[in-house]
């Protein structure tokens, strides 16, 4: 089995819209795990109003679910970051320099709203990289401007963004207009990584090995390994 990773998640229990509680995390643990999963980034958000937990906070629960990790010898490495909301709180932190990135490199995952438009995404990339860090674009599928304008996407990754696709799109768990648009943007080679962006095992689920196993066959084993498996490490590994 191809060993994933999973650089954009919600498995810390208590710190945001994931994982309820700690034996909800341990479980989907144990799920990513069976799916093939070998090294995982949790991403807690980040949003002005909505999801403000301290990053002293979700430490402390990262520590009690690597704690779990190692008592019940799951094969996995860990990492946490955040996933930042382009908001003025994440502005402030930006300017600051009191972002957390993933793992050993410069990157932040970056989320808008359906409020954002495209001159914002534009700024949001600039704004990144001129605070020196790599801006990976989470689950840009979902955002209406690039689903009524799919050439905004490759405009973006001109800029010096990368892209983040949710495995779950990829098999149209959210309709088949961001299916197709999932299908699309990985053609195009404008897809740099796919993670399960898991919130709980019931709506939210893991599904990487799901989407390996569909993407092989519409596909190639050599895009699967790039997207899921290189491409997440690089990352992490800066």
């Amino acid at each position: 089995m191809m060993e994933l990773a999973d650089i954009h998640c919600h498995l810390i229990p208590y710190v945001d819209d994931g994982a309820y509680e700690m034996e909800e995390s341990e479980d989907l643990l144990r799920t990513e795990v069976e799916q093939g999963v070998r090294t995982i980034c949790f991403t807690p958000h980040l949003r002005q109003g909505m999801f403000e937990t301290a990053d002293e906070d979700i430490l402390k629960r990262f520590d009690q679910v690597r704690a779990f990790v190692e008592e019940a010898g799951l094969p996995l490495r860990l990492y946490h970051s955040r996933e930042y909301h382009y908001d003025e709180m994440f502005r402030r932190r930006l300017e600051a320099g009191t972002v957390r990135t993933m793992g050993e490199g410069r990157t932040l995952l970056v989320e808008f709203g359906h409020r954002h438009g495209p001159g914002e995404m534009r700024h949001a990339v600039k704004l990144v990289q001129e605070a020196g860090y790599q801006p990976l674009l989470a689950h840009l599928e979902r955002f209406d401007p690039i689903q009524r304008d799919p050439d905004l996407a490759e405009e973006l990754v001109s800029l010096g963004a990368k892209v983040q696709i949710n495995a779950g799109s990829v098999l149209g768990r959210e309709g088949f207009r961001q299916k197709r648009l999932c299908g699309k943007l990985i053609k195009k080679g404008l897809v740099y990584v796919i993670g399960s962006d898991a919130h709980d095992l019931r709506i939210r689920k893991p599904e990487l090995k799901a989407c390996a196993d569909y993407l092989e066959k519409k596909t190639d084993r050599e895009t699967v390994s790039r997207l899921m498996c290189s491409h997440p490490l690089a990352i992490l590994n800066g």
